[in-house]
């Protein structure tokens, strides 16, 4: 056989490939084109959007494939192409589930040539918004486009150690900004905000510091970068920790810029693939925190794992027929349902109260009769229990995507539990909770009481904010006073590390469970 991997894509595209000895089968497709778009788990497993099937010589099936395929699809050659290596051989790779861009807001025509560019660049996903003097005129989401060469921050970092691929990491973001660029409007200058390890990658800088213990930050931020492609330069906000970056300044700058400032102590918690957290005690003192949480709460990792679309269902109700699912749109032909992370916190909450999962995450008989009748649908998928969510959905609920979500029920509850014992306060002593970030955006406050995120005597105090990263980067770009607070802000700010902690892992354990731990 000649030393090429040849790839069948389903729309009868033929590739032929040079087979790697660095990088898996899943990253080379994805760097050609054939994941764009798709929200790879990245090597882990779970999602499954990686599939393919070998057309001959077929590895050996891993444990994580035995759990996803039946044994007539493990002999017919389908697997995870992230768990195999880029050898030479020849693949078919099917329709892929691509997650499209939604852009609003488009002008008709008359485009100002003085437009600016707010970019929030997380780990995950991508938003942008135009400006003209601090007004949005169009804006838009995506994936980032990173996703396939790492699904959370620490991997994607590791893929970033050679600078070779670094840099193929930092072009796939700015070649993508150049393209919305050219394909909306033209931009004098950006701001872009996000994670200290995005915007180092981004910039392509010495990233030692942020990928092993003791960390550090390659850059305090709060700089003008210079970018290729003939990108305008890009302000970036101040990075506060190792992992509280820009976007978390940005997020403060939104809620101080704000039309209602909210009162200290409050709590600022962004609930991204990695969550941070901001105890401000006073105008003038911040404790800052970090903690990783992963990518589930942003539709991505888990079975049904899905991120906002067609087919993607957002919540859950229990009636007398079993589970009603609510779609964010409905699936178009091509699309397989799949249960976005307040989808999921829906479902856990539902199942919670009707006595089918129990605090401890293990699956249960029900306290009434609907409940009851549910748990008749407890079954098995590949000898672990799963539950069968109904006809309207087609899909199982195995006991490994509760697991992901009590792990990060455990690490939220310990941040918010660390930061208040640090102050010495109560949860009662909170003004407000303000929930940014994707989980922010779209959350329902009672899912996160239900499920132990959040006490509940926090309750009626807490509310979502959305994307507070993004509309800090929108003020940001025309607003000196607003750069100056995000300047000033390391120097009033305190970090409690916690992953460092010796007593981390206990007290990690000890919340995994749905229940509040104090």
């Amino acid at each position: 056989m000649k030393n090429t991997l040849t790839v069948n894509v389903h729309d009868g595209t033929v590739l032929e490939l040079t087979p790697s000895n660095e990088l898996n089968l899943a990253q080379i497709l994805f760097l050609n084109g054939a994941f764009n778009g798709v929200p790879l788990c990245s090597g882990m497993g779970r999602c499954a959007l990686c599939k393919v099937r070998f057309g001959s010589s077929a590895p050996a099936p891993l444990k994580e494939e035995l759990k996803k395929f039946s044994s007539d699809e493990i002999e017919s050659g389908w697997r995870l192409s992230c768990l195999h290596k880029a050898n030479a051989g020849i693949v078919y790779l099917p329709h892929p589930e691509r997650v499209v861009p939604k852009i609003s807001g488009k002008f008709a025509s008359g485009l100002p040539d003085n437009l600016s560019l707010a970019v929030d660049l997380g780990t995950t996903g991508m938003h942008w918004a135009f400006t003209l003097n601090g007004k949005i005129v169009t804006s838009g989401q995506e994936l980032n486009p990173q996703i396939g060469l790492g699904s959370e921050v620490m991997s994607r970092l590791a893929f970033a150690q050679k600078p070779e691929q670094c840099k193929i990491l930092s072009d796939l973001v700015t070649n993508r900004l150049a393209e919305i660029i050219e394909q909306t409007a033209p931009a004098k200058d950006m701001v872009i905000t996000g994670n200290p390890s995005m915007i180092s990658i981004l910039a392509e800088d010495n990233i030692e510091g942020l990928s092993r213990a003791p960390y550090s930050l390659p850059s305090p931020g709060g700089e003008i970068l210079s970018l290729n492609h003939d990108l305008p330069k890009a302000y970036v906000p101040a990075h506060l920790a190792p992992f509280v970056g820009a976007d978390i300044t940005a997020g403060i700058v939104s809620l101080n810029f704000s039309d209602a400032v909210p009162e200290p102590p409050y709590l600022f918690a962004d609930l991204g693939t990695n969550g941070e957290f901001v105890l401000c005690l006073t105008p003038d003192e911040y404790i800052v925190s970090s903690v990783p949480m992963g990518p589930a709460l942003e539709g991505v990792g888990l079975s049904n794992g899905r991120t906002a679309g067609p087919g993607a269902i957002s919540s859950f109700t229990l009636t007398p027929a079993g589970l009603s699912p609510s779609f964010i749109s409905e699936p178009d032909s091509r699309s397989t349902p799949g249960i976005t992370g307040t989808g999921y916190l829906s479902l856990c909450s539902i199942l919670l109260k009707s006595g089918v999962l129990t605090r401890e995450g293990q699956f249960s008989n029900g306290n009434t009769p609907f409940a009851a009748r549910l748990a008749q649908n407890i079954t098995e998928l590949h000898g672990s229990p799963a539950l069968n969510l109904g006809s309207n959905t087609e899909l199982l609920l195995p006991a490994s995507d509760i697991e992901e979500i009590l792990k990060v029920k455990a690490a939220f509850n310990l941040a918010m539990t660390a930061l208040l014992d640090q102050a010495g306060l109560p949860p009662s002593s909170l003004n407000s909770l303000i929930l940014g970030g994707a989980m922010g955006q779209h959350v329902n406050i009672n899912d996160l009481v239900t499920t132990g995120f959040i006490p509940a005597e926090t309750g009626p105090i807490t509310r979502a904010a959305g994307n507070t990263s993004l509309a800090g980067a929108v003020i940001l770009t025309n607003n000196k006073n607003a750069r100056d607070f995000a300047s000033n802000l390391p120097s009033l700010t305190t970090v409690l590390e916690l992953a460092g902690g010796k007593d981390f892992g206990p007290k990690y354990l000890e919340r995994m469970i749905f229940q509040y731990v104090y």
